[in-house]
């Protein structure tokens, strides 16, 4: 396997999940400039005297506000989960093997799939979090992609940093034993 495959059965794995985020996001934003445009061309007139005005008006845009604006992060955020981690290493494909195998005994991980260059794990972190991991090596390189899952997919763009945190994690135990 080489890494463009590599890369090819990642995409594949989980292009519907990228997809969907983006859907998502898509909707959160026309959700949001939906009721905003309702909202500027209501007649508050009419509204005042059928109902009694508990919710301030400036209150409602700043909450669509927030609704466009977790929409607009999840079209930045969503790219970045998918993001491969590289580590430069000149040890042999056994070697990097022998580390392979030490992570995961120090990270207690599940194998889901693995053949000589490519494996997949899953992870359970701290307050039951699970993660996909993704390690390819070859030649010259560790790769590696953490993504928070939940429910048996992915866990969407808002993780609050728990994959790169993994990844992180696991990228300098790997240092550790280079």
């Amino acid at each position: 396997m080489t890494y463009e495959d590599f890369l090819n059965k990642f995409e594949k794995r989980n292009i519907f999940d990228k997809y969907w985020n983006y859907f998502i996001c898509i909707s959160i934003i026309a959700i949001g400039i939906f009721f905003i445009s309702k909202f500027l061309f209501a007649d508050w007139n009419q509204i005042k005297t059928t109902t009694k005005d508990y919710f301030p008006k400036w209150s409602f845009i700043i909450f669509m506000s927030l609704l466009i604006s977790l929409g607009l992060y999840g079209f930045w955020r969503i790219p970045k989960s998918y993001q491969i981690t590289s580590i430069r290493s000149d040890f042999s494909i056994l070697k990097k093997n022998e580390i392979l195998n030490q992570i995961i005994k120090d990270f207690k991980l599940n194998e889901l799939e693995r053949n000589k260059q490519y494996t997949h794990f899953k992870y359970v972190g701290r307050f039951w979090n699970s993660f996909d991991i993704y390690i390819f090596l070859d030649a010259e390189n560790f790769y590696l992609n953490a993504q928070q899952i939940d429910f048996g997919n992915d866990g969407g763009f808002i993780d609050f940093g728990t994959s790169k945190k993994v990844t992180h994690k696991i990228k300098s135990k790997i240092l550790s034993y280079l």
